[in-house]
């Protein structure tokens, strides 16, 4: 008889972090990142080959909106697994602290996050603090996006949302 095995499923985001987390997850980044069918170069990182919701990692090309929902909610997946597998006690989180780190280091990157203060304190429970670390993270290309002059004004709302979110505002 045939070998008919199924590859093994990867877990779903909310498998990971729970369907209310989940969602919060996937409207904060989606509303943050916004949503591009085509690829296009990402000018503040430094023109970055960029698609969907801020997608580097697939083969650049023209993609539906569906294809791109569920790619993000794959990659979200990814980085939920991530950032679990290097902050312990991760699953006593809040959904709130859950969904501001999960989005930041969609957004900047694990290595960034791994080295962090705000991973530190993560790990070591230090709340409210750590939700504070996030507002750190406001800078692009040495620019700093606080500055309106420097035209990246989005990325203090998105770590001011993160902060709201990591406080259970």
């Amino acid at each position: 008889m045939p070998d008919v095995r199924q590859p093994p499923r990867k877990r779903t985001l909310a498998a990971v972090i729970g369907a209310a987390a989940a969602s919060a997850l996937i409207g904060l980044t989606a509303s943050r990142e916004g949503v591009r069918l085509t690829p296009y170069n990402d000018a503040l990182a430094h023109d970055v080959q960029t698609v969907c919701f801020g997608d580097t990692t697939v083969r650049m090309r023209r993609y539906t909106l569906n294809e791109c929902k569920a790619m993000l909610g794959d990659r979200l997946a990814d980085y939920a697994e991530a950032v679990r597998a290097i902050t312990p006690g991760f699953d006593e989180l809040t959904d709130g602290q859950k969904v501001a780190v999960i989005d930041l280091t969609y957004n900047t990157g694990l290595a960034n996050y791994k080295g962090s203060t705000l991973r530190a304190m993560y790990v070591k429970k230090q709340f409210p603090a750590a939700c504070g670390q996030f507002y750190r993270w406001r800078f692009v290309a040495g620019k700093d996006c606080a500055i309106v002059a420097n035209r990246c004004g989005g990325i203090v709302t998105r770590r001011n949302l993160e902060r709201a979110a990591c406080l259970g505002e």
